[in-house]
């Protein structure tokens, strides 16, 4: 009902403007239009392209593939659940709510309404994800990683993320050995036969900073031969897939010259640190009922590291004072919310980016009491990285930007309970409501357009 609602509300959607014509064009083959406008690679005009034998290509089923993605979507949120809490016996029951709430986080339940790539980007993005759990099949995990960066280019940085996470788990746990005289007290020669045997005691399911530092002195000190000898058939055959992925994206970029295809000027690459920042806020908007859960927890966590917390709070005014920028589109275009947000508060009083300091460090605690106790460096490393390279480098705030970077660390949250799992679903289902209202009702007109337009994300 609500996606028939907004299919006869307007004819294009912003952006739609330019992806609609393209994907009718790839419907009918016509392969030598292209808007340069559109700065993604053309994934989701080649979905178009295939689902174009079976039914008619308009705007109506266009759209529609979303909405069907989406339900996709769900799927694998499950799947992937049910992989991540396999030794908790968790109540399918919490499994199958979570997964419906990150399908219907407000953003990405929006533009799976529309024709948009966020959606399957995302779809193609979990199924990769979901065959690198298990590490089989790499044929489909190639495949869906270039689906995925055919999706949306930026797909590449959580391609080399996983990349990342493995490389580097399997590069902490080989050097838990007997020989490695940073770890134990116990001075083994190089030529013991039990040297490079991994000593069992010292296996740990996390790992820290600390011992990524020790890994490194060890594999230096012994020229990266446990290393390599620790790594299997499997593990390189699986880091080779990913290395593929990565160097034929490398290719496109050396032949493209550069990332950004279609109005590269608009998407030129920038250093913007305060994204970042704004990335904090998103979670404390849509990972809400998680920030209050551990409110109190939050509060002692900064009283107890008082110094650090100084620090950020220094750091982010420096970050702010010195790195604000603001794309023409932020101020121009009110079609989107983050317009209303800057024009009426960041943008208006000189002091509000500075008052909401506060914010951003309690925050910035509250996302590391949701992950300190079960998540590895392994992971944070090349996530941070990742997640850098996403934001960090876009002039452009978009909301939707910031989907991928959350949804990975939604799915590395502490186990919740029961009332924080249903108190998700239910301030997702608010905020959707709210959402919708506001583009059903609210019209803002454009002369370029001869009819209303509608606001969104």
């Amino acid at each position: 009902m609500i996606f028939d609602k907004v299919n006869s509300t307007i004819p294009a959607v912003v952006d739609e403007v330019y992806h609609l014509p393209q994907g009718l064009s790839y419907c009918k083959r016509n392969f030598t239009y292209w808007d340069k406008k559109i700065t993604t690679l053309p994934g989701l005009y080649l979905v178009s392209l295939h689902i174009s034998p079976f039914f008619e290509c308009n705007t109506y089923n266009l759209r529609f593939v979303n909405l069907v993605a989406s339900c996709v979507n769900f799927l694998l949120f499950s799947s992937m659940l049910l992989f991540i809490y396999g030794n908790y016996s968790e109540s399918p029951v919490k499994i199958v709510l979570q997964a419906l709430s990150l399908t219907i986080l407000p953003p990405l339940y929006f533009f799976s309404h529309i024709y948009y790539t966020d959606t399957l980007s995302m779809t193609f993005l979990l199924a990769f994800t979901r065959l690198c759990f298990t590490n089989k099949t790499r044929i489909l995990m190639f495949i869906f990683g270039v689906a995925s960066m055919l999706m949306r280019q930026t797909n590449v940085a959580w391609i080399a993320m996983v990349v990342g996470h493995k490389a580097l788990d399997v590069f902490i746990r080989s050097s838990r050995v007997f020989g490695n005289r940073y770890l134990s007290r116990t001075s083994l020669s190089r030529t013991s036969v039990i040297a490079k045997d991994i000593d069992v005691s010292k296996l740990k399911r996390y790992y820290g900073i600390s011992d990524a530092i020790i890994s490194l002195k060890y594999h230096l000190s012994t020229s990266f031969l446990t290393y390599i000898r620790f790594i299997t058939w499997q593990d390189w055959s699986e880091l080779a897939t990913h290395t593929l992925l990565l160097g034929s994206f490398i290719a496109f970029v050396v032949v493209n010259g550069g990332i950004v295809v279609g109005d590269k000027k608009a998407h030129e690459a920038t250093i913007h640190l305060p994204q970042l920042l704004y990335f904090l806020l998103f979670y404390g908007v849509f990972g809400l009922p998680y920030a209050l859960a551990k409110f109190a927890s939050t509060l002692r966590l900064i009283l107890a590291n008082k110094t650090r917390a100084l620090a950020f709070a220094l750091l982010f005014a420096g970050v702010v004072h010195f790195n604000t920028v603001v794309h023409p589109y932020l101020l121009a275009d009110n079609r989107h919310y983050t317009f209303y947000i800057w024009n009426r508060w960041f943008g208006r009083y000189s002091y509000a980016p500075f008052a909401i300091i506060p914010v951003y460090v309690f925050l910035l605690f509250s996302l590391y009491d949701n992950l300190k106790d079960q998540n590895c460096v392994s992971f944070l490393l090349p996530y941070c990285l990742s997640t850098f390279l996403v934001l960090a480098l876009q002039k452009m705030i978009e909301v939707r930007y910031f989907l991928v970077p959350y949804v990975i660390l939604r799915l590395r949250f502490y186990r919740p309970s029961y009332s924080i799992v249903l108190a998700e679903f239910v301030w997702y289902l608010v905020l959707n409501a709210l959402t919708f209202y506001v583009f059903f009702t609210k019209e803002v007109y454009w002369k370029d357009y001869d009819y209303a337009q509608r606001i969104i994300w």
